[in-house]
């Protein structure tokens, strides 16, 4: 069950309704680690291409998929760490980041399937 919350702005004035930052920080933890496993099968597909093909492009690809499995990898650990991203208001749109990246990793994952 979703707890939802007024939210307040600077002034005082209540501009809509949200979900409590606890409940988007585990949201947002699943999806960070949806993001871990679409960039694992990603990895996976750009070394076999480079096993084949050894070009820089797809060097490249692995290089990159590699970063942003990092990057990944050490933003879901801060999160269940719960050591950062604890502000008022942060929850929303790390929640959105989230979920634009699940769904350009899944558009990478179709396009590379292909």
């Amino acid at each position: 069950m979703l707890i939802l919350q007024g939210y307040h702005g600077g002034n005082g004035q209540g501009t809509g309704w949200a979900m409590a930052n606890t409940q988007l920080l585990t949201i947002d933890i699943f999806i960070g680690l949806a993001n871990i496993c679409l960039l694992l099968v990603l990895l996976y597909m750009y070394l076999k291409n480079y096993r084949d093909f050894k070009t820089k492009f797809t060097f490249g690809l692995v290089a990159f998929s590699l970063l942003l499995l990092l990057q990944n990898v050490l933003f879901t650990a801060l999160l269940l760490s719960y050591q950062g991203f604890r502000g008022p208001g942060m929850g929303t749109p790390i929640f959105f980041l989230n979920i634009i990246e699940f769904f350009a990793l899944c558009i990478l994952v179709y396009v590379t399937r292909e």
